[in-house]
């Protein structure tokens, strides 16, 4: 009988240490392809007077539901080749569209409920659904139209799958977002779904000024709420209704060394411990610096303020 009971106890072990040695091959699995399905940020765009600089830190340090990606239009596209075609097709206005490209450049940020490798995978079908969606755009519009993020709208409302990904599919299947397009003059133009509102910092006033809220309109966050526009719109009916069109908003970096800033809520929200007057502070230490010197100026007083409890992605955008 005790022969039989130590028996037992071996076989236990070897299974508990199998048991755990599988867990931690699932995870390093888990945390290898979470790395690899984070997309890059790509190529920062260089716009004349314009500088910029982001980063984006996972809560877990590997990967998570945060998506920061650029649109570099001079870079990313032959925007020459593009205007010589619409010009040939008779099609002035696509062309001088095309023209603005070349002192504009594109910003998405994104921020899936939840930070954990299925959360990433969201955020890396987020990234190529944008990216797909802009080469259309571009080759029919010659921009990138609000079409596009109606398009991803309807698309991750209508996704299954997307919602199996979810830790609660009815209530964590949802993305805010916010896209912006800066040009050398200092507009920002951009669409928001749910996101937290852009910051601007005056370097005169050494403060964030007040924005009105008919300049900071958005709508629900992607994949919430069909839009009640949409041809298919009642074959996918939703508890929580339908969403209006989406509109684009237009800000303005009047004065040189003005700081534009774009984030997730890892970084500031209402009830958050690190306060928009301390980020105020932060940034004002920083202002005389590039956007990388002012970015990780703020990133340090946030972790030396509290400790980070989700991810945090953070985009600067200074104009000289």
């Amino acid at each position: 009988m005790n022969a039989w009971k130590a028996a037992r106890t071996v076989v236990e072990a070897i299974v508990d240490q199998a048991d755990t040695h599988l867990d931690e091959e699932l995870r390093r699995g888990a945390q290898y392809l979470a790395h690899r399905l984070t997309p890059t940020a790509g190529t920062i765009p260089r716009i004349p007077g314009i500088d910029i600089h982001g980063v984006s830190l996972p809560l877990n340090g590997v990967a998570g539901g945060d998506l920061l990606t650029y649109v570099d239009f001079q870079a990313r596209f032959d925007l020459d080749s593009r205007i010589r075609r619409a010009l040939d097709a008779g099609q002035k206005d696509t062309a001088r569209v095309l023209q603005k490209l070349k002192h504009t450049g594109g910003i998405l940020v994104a921020d899936v409920a939840g930070h954990d490798f299925t959360d990433a995978a969201r955020a890396a079908m987020l990234h190529q659904a944008f990216h797909t969606g802009a080469l259309y755009e571009m080759d029919l519009n010659g921009q990138i139209t609000l079409r596009l993020f109606e398009q991803i709208n309807t698309r991750f409302c209508k996704s299954s799958t997307l919602r199996n990904l979810a830790a609660d599919p009815d209530e964590a299947s949802y993305i805010t977002l916010i896209y912006g397009e800066i040009s050398n003059t200092g507009r920002f133009s951009f669409v928001s779904a749910g996101h937290p509102p852009p910051l601007v910092f005056s370097r005169e006033f050494d403060r964030f000024v007040d924005v009105s809220q008919d300049r900071l309109v958005s709508y629900p966050p992607i994949g919430l709420q069909p839009g009640e526009h949409h041809a298919d719109a009642k074959r996918y009916e939703r508890a929580l209704g339908y969403k209006k069109r989406y509109t684009v908003n237009n800000l303005n970096l009047m004065g040189h060394g003005d700081v534009l800033l774009l984030y997730t809520d890892g970084l500031i929200e209402p009830l958050s411990a690190y306060t928009q007057d301390q980020l105020a502070l932060a940034v004002s230490r920083a202002k005389d610096g590039s956007a990388q010197t002012i970015c990780e100026a703020i990133v340090h007083d946030r972790q030396a303020a509290t400790p980070q409890t989700d991810d945090l992605t953070l985009i600067v955008i200074k104009y000289r």
